[in-house]
């Protein structure tokens, strides 16, 4: 504490603290302009946070800049990283995870294996030393799964069959990581070959005890912390722990000197079977755009425009990128294609995994380190690899039609390895599972109807599940939870939640993501069906005109009266 009091009252600290504030709000900042204006052209807000990060960067205006300030930005962005995997792994069930198969991490490992040979023997062939060509195929080998999966998701292609397979190749990627490190810096040690086998056989034993540990907690503790939180009725403690066990993994892993973003998604992998991952997943969502915008304006900040306008040095790179992407995108296409997916399934996760990725740059850096790379080289690389995550929405834009136009696929709904995948449409999205809502799905189920329920009480999902039909728990005013229910091709959505403010602003999203969903809505009371059809609920059922209708009926038949006409 003196220590601490002591530098505050130096003001190092202070003015550090402010001015890596100030940068991270420049940076956000900018980012948020640029992004609109690219999302308003048919752009992706990928490019105007890149595009940010150029501008205000020591390239050009340097409001950005310091090298200890660029650390920090970007330990905090690797953070929006971790938070990405963690996400991607809460979406991959068991279920998920076994319709992957043999095929994706076949994929991968080809993917990695003849990207990183291609480059390599390209580097050999432009002169470039054996060190410095593999490390060169190291870092071509990887593509970006921040990039990727936040445009698959944009795009709702998460869960298509190129999708899947590109994600496959992505979590390989990931995995690969820490043993390419480990190969670039004994590409620039002077250790021996059985030193370094020793060093990866240690690594393979903490990344196994790692995966361990975080499974145990993701798969036996955290679940029954998070029933015992939900019962105090605080729906935000759930996401908190669960958001500090996907940080801890991350964590577990970095000291132990594995890939941060790995521990993540393996503490995603193992809270996905639980009734709340739906929920945590729709809350971290907004969160994790922070981080990842930053990520990527910081990313932007590592081009150097005045060095690429220098000779021709801008037509060098635009040619290296444009080798990177097709190389890259033909190789992910074979390797895909050898694993067993349909062709256009290849093609178009080829396509999605054509550009250098963020974690190529953790391995420029150690090339740099170690002395594997001069300063040419890795600025040639940096600037190929901006150009690249740039075309990341154009790539994936273009992945299903190309793909589907070089080999038309004959059934859409194949996966990855050519199997049919079950699309859930024409259901009933109910938004309540109390009395109203459970009564309202078995008159479904009782007509052949099929349903999904949603509601916050854990306890009322297990009732729902007790009468055979899915029940999600999370909160239905979160898009990402309606979209995560296939709300683009349900048939109806029936809310039923007594709280007229509540329904309100679950009609208000349902309307937002499906304009021409067919909303009928509960009314408690008359006065309330004002509000709920200005939501925009297409048929408002009043309790006091049913329970009044009711009321009278149940007299005349109590009395036998006849009616009068």
């Amino acid at each position: 504490m003196s220590l601490l009091l002591a530098s505050v009252e130096s003001g190092d600290v202070v003015a550090f603290t402010w001015s890596v504030m100030g940068n991270v709000v420049v940076l956000l900042g900018v980012a948020a302009l640029l992004g609109l204006i690219c999302e308003r052209i048919g752009l992706s807000g990928i490019v105007g946070a890149m595009l940010a990060g150029v501008l205000v960067g020591p390239g050009v205006l340097g409001f950005v800049g310091g090298d200890d300030n660029l650390a920090v930005l970007s330990t905090i962005a690797e953070t929006g990283v971790a938070l990405l995997l963690f996400t991607i792994g809460l979406e991959i069930t068991r279920a998920t995870l076994r319709s992957f198969g043999g095929g994706a991490v076949v994929a991968g490992v080809l993917q990695i294996t003849a990207t990183g040979g291609v480059a390599y023997l390209t580097a050999m062939w432009c002169g470039l030393g054996v060190k410095t060509s593999v490390t060169v195929g190291a870092i071509i080998a990887l593509s970006s799964t921040a990039a990727v999966a936040g445009m698959l998701r944009d795009r709702g292609e998460a869960d298509s069959p190129h999708g899947r397979l590109a994600l496959g190749m992505l979590i390989l990627q990931d995995v690969a990581l820490v043993p390419l490190v480990l190969v670039v810096i004994f590409m620039g040690s002077s250790d021996d070959t059985q030193q370094v086998v020793a060093t990866l056989g240690v690594t393979a034993v903490a990344m196994l005890a790692a995966v361990v540990v975080i499974l145990l907690v993701g798969l036996w503790v955290l679940p029954r912390l998070l029933r015992g939180s939900n019962t105090s009725g605080n729906h935000d403690l759930p996401v908190v722990l669960a958001v500090v066990v996907g940080m801890m993994a991350a964590m577990l892993c970095h000291q132990i000197g594995l890939s941060p973003a790995m521990g993540a998604f393996v503490a995603g992998l193992a809270l996905a079977d639980s009734p709340f991952a739906r929920q945590i997943r729709s809350d971290v969502s907004v969160l994790k755009g922070i981080f990842l915008t930053l990520f990527f304006a910081s990313i932007g900040t590592l081009a150097d425009p005045s060095w690429l306008m220098e000779g021709g040095n801008l037509l060098l790179v635009i040619g290296v990128a444009l080798a990177i992407v097709v190389g890259k995108a033909t190789c992910a296409a074979i390797a895909g294609r050898l694993s067993g997916a349909p062709l256009a399934v290849a093609i178009g996760a080829g396509l999605c995994v054509a550009e250098i990725g963020e974690f190529s740059f953790v391995l420029g850096a150690v090339g740099m380190d170690v002395g594997v790379l001069d300063a040419d080289t890795f600025q040639v690389l940096t600037s190929a690899s901006l150009f690249t995550l740039l075309a990341v929405p154009l790539l994936g834009a273009c992945a299903r039609p190309l793909g589907e136009a070089i080999a038309p696929v004959r059934g859409a709904a194949a996966t990855a390895n050519g199997e049919s995948a079950p699309v859930r449409e024409g259901h009933v999205v109910i938004v309540g599972g109390g009395p109203a809502g459970r009564m309202a799905l078995q008159v479904l189920l009782d007509h052949g109807l099929e349903a999904v329920v949603v509601d916050m009480n854990p306890h009322t999902a297990d009732v729902v599940e007790s009468l055979g039909q899915g029940a999600v728990i999370g909160d239905a005013t979160r898009r990402e939870l309606l979209y995560e229910v296939s709300i683009g091709t349900a048939a109806a959505v029936l809310v039923t939640l007594p709280d007229p403010i509540s329904a309100v602003r679950v009609i208000e999203t349902v309307r937002t993501c499906a304009p021409s969903m067919l909303v009928i809505a509960r009314g408690r009371y008359n006065r309330h069906a004002a509000l709920l059809t200005q939501a925009g609920a297409d048929l408002v059922v009043n309790e006091e005109d049913q329970v009044g209708d009711q009321l009278g009926h149940e007299v005349v038949d109590r009395l036998g009266a006849r009616p009068l006409f």
